[in-house]
């Protein structure tokens, strides 16, 4: 696993626009699918973008498999840097309702991330391609940055969905924090201690 380098973004904002096609947050951004196909792979280029600036984005050597760290100091998403890397731009390509239901998200998982005290590592986003799914590539991913929270003693954070991921998270130690239900969805807060 290496850090993703500027002519892998493209393949990168694929790779995460496919592995959370089905995602709630993705859902609820772009319910109709066929707004979906446009918006994901610009959303997930824009996160991909602030990941570059403000924290670590690695994948595998095809980028079929993408991770968004953030380390300690850096785990809060601010709006100011989110216009920054073009984020501004989400009423224009999710129509001015995706936005408002991007916003509802945030807010309703933010109160986890704060709750969250002292230093810690966030994982914004990992996914896999569909094709490359159940090969241990996320796992990686995953394990890239909670090796580093281990070795400083301090714990991870993420937030997610989906049961699966719910499921595949505590597997690897995660704890659910906090749920707020939004559209039909649960959203969780997980924490994950130093190992």
């Amino acid at each position: 696993m290496e850090l993703v380098r500027s002519d892998q973004v493209e393949a990168a904002a694929n790779t995460l626009a496919e592995a959370f096609w089905d995602d709630p947050l993705m859902q609820i951004v772009a319910p109709n699918e066929k707004k979906r196909t446009i918006v994901a792979p610009w959303f997930f280029a824009k996160s991909i973008a602030y990941g570059l600036r403000w924290g670590e984005v690695s994948s595998n050597d095809d980028a079929s498999a993408v991770a968004i760290w953030f380390p300690p100091g850096n785990t809060d998403i601010t709006l100011g840097r989110m216009l920054r890397v073009g984020m501004g731009a989400l009423p224009f390509r999710a129509g001015i309702n995706g936005f408002v239901r991007f916003m509802r998200a945030i807010s309703a998982v933010e109160k986890f991330h704060k709750a969250v005290k002292g230093p810690h590592w966030y994982l914004m986003a990992v996914g896999t391609s569909p094709s490359r799914q159940g090969t241990g590539l996320g796992s990686s991913l995953l394990q890239l940055g909670t090796s580093k929270a281990d070795a400083a003693g301090i714990p991870c954070y993420l937030e997610t969905a989906t049961e699966s991921n719910v499921a595949f998270y505590s597997k690897r130690g995660f704890e659910v924090t906090g749920e707020a239900n939004l559209l039909a969805f649960t959203l969780r807060g997980m924490v994950g201690p130093p190992g």
